[in-house]
């Protein structure tokens, strides 16, 4: 695992570094050339022509671009100008920050032994719309690429910052309830539009019957990509990382994954400003007043999760100030009636059976009329 995840690296850094003049010639004739050409087809803007302008102006993005078209320059162009267009139906306007508590970015200097940053991802199984999750899922991505960017901007080291390496804690994915649409629908459409950001996978906390899963995964997955997935024990996790790398949970002797402070929250909450001055005036959005938006109790996007949440311009606050035990009792009756109600409906019916046998049987020993229908039964001569 060291030695591929080594490999892999010094591969990257040398093609980046092989190819980063052809990068910045490509930007130069995307400019000038791709972005006017989008902006009479889409009829953009100023606004959108500066928001397309900076993802042009981003070398890293591109030369992932250029990299997955194995660096055929004609090739890349027709690439780049393709998801420009699809930015903009499925990313333009930005919207506001909406923290997602299953995702958490360790802070540099928590970092891979290649220098590249932490994602912590748990997993949870859901039997909701994935209509519902792939707007978020996308926004998720592109404020990685921000936050990608960012730390290459603030970095003094002359080596690039280009990948992210992540943690996928399965403990809490029940093979049950697994939406496979949309991890297919995420493996095939969603990360191919952030071409490079993962370098690698490692799957923690993992048991017998995420096994089956891997083996579905795999089909959807290329080559390249399944070379990048790893399933290491706690001691080979350690070694890797090295303890001082990891949270508390997961073996390290850093704090708990709640206590670290994760620093994607406050890049997006800087790039909102950012896009909320390009996209419309600061008047117009401070003279809106914020709506209390309620949250479930049991939504994934619900950072207390078994209490009733409302958002307030992003940030999530408990409902009534405080957790209280009733909404937490009324949580675990909708979680235990969803979990068990097809076996407490088949109780429910038995009892009912139980119940009106006994009370047949009652009525036949001491109403009259039900010994004389007894009488009449056993005195009838048989067939």
């Amino acid at each position: 695992m060291d030695l591929l995840l080594k490999a892999n690296f010094e591969k990257l850094l040398e093609q980046y570094t092989e190819n980063l003049d052809a990068v910045r010639n490509l930007q130069g004739t995307l400019i000038e050339d791709i972005l006017p050409s989008v902006t009479d087809e889409l009829e953009l803007d100023a606004e959108s022509v500066r928001w397309a302008a900076e993802w042009l102006d981003d070398t890293y993005s591109l030369f992932q671009i250029l990299r997955r078209n194995k660096f055929t320059r004609s090739f890349a162009m027709e690439s780049v100008r393709k998801t420009l267009v699809w930015r903009f139906s499925h990313l333009w306007p930005p919207d506001a920050p909406l923290r997602m508590p299953l995702v958490h970015c360790l802070h540099p200097p928590v970092v891979d032994p290649f220098g590249r940053p932490i994602l912590v991802v748990k997993i949870v199984s859901f039997n909701d719309s994935s209509d519902a999750f792939k707007p978020l899922i996308l926004r998720g991505l592109e404020r990685l690429r921000l936050h990608l960017r960012r730390l290459n901007r603030e970095s003094d080291s002359p080596a690039p910052i280009l990948q992210y390496v992540i943690l996928i804690d399965l403990a809490n994915l029940s093979t049950q309830s697994l939406n496979i649409d949309l991890v297919t629908w995420t493996m095939r459409e969603a990360i191919p539009q952030f071409p490079g950001l993962l370098a690698a996978a490692f799957m923690i906390n993992y048991s017998w019957a995420h096994a089956g899963l891997w083996s579905i995964a795999k089909r959807v997955l290329p080559a390249r990509a399944q070379s990048r997935v790893f399933f290491p024990t706690q001691d080979e996790l350690r070694a890797y990382f090295s303890p001082g790398m990891l949270p508390a949970d997961y073996g390290g002797t850093l704090a708990s994954l709640t206590e670290l402070h994760d620093p994607l929250w406050n890049d997006s909450g800087e790039q909102r400003s950012r896009s909320v001055s390009v996209s419309a005036p600061s008047i117009v959005v401070a003279s809106v007043p914020l709506a209390a938006t309620p949250l479930p109790a049991t939504s994934l996007l619900n950072p207390f999760f078994g209490y009733p949440v409302s958002s307030m311009g992003g940030a999530p606050a408990l409902h009534h100030g405080r957790r209280r035990k009733r909404d937490l009792a009324r949580t675990l009756l909708i979680l235990t009636w969803r979990r068990w109600r097809s076996h407490i409906m088949v109780c429910v019916w038995i009892s009912v059976f139980v119940l009106t046998a006994r009370g047949r049987r009652a009525w036949f020993r001491s109403s009259a009329g039900g010994r004389s229908l007894w009488q009449a039964l056993c005195s009838t001569p048989p067939l």
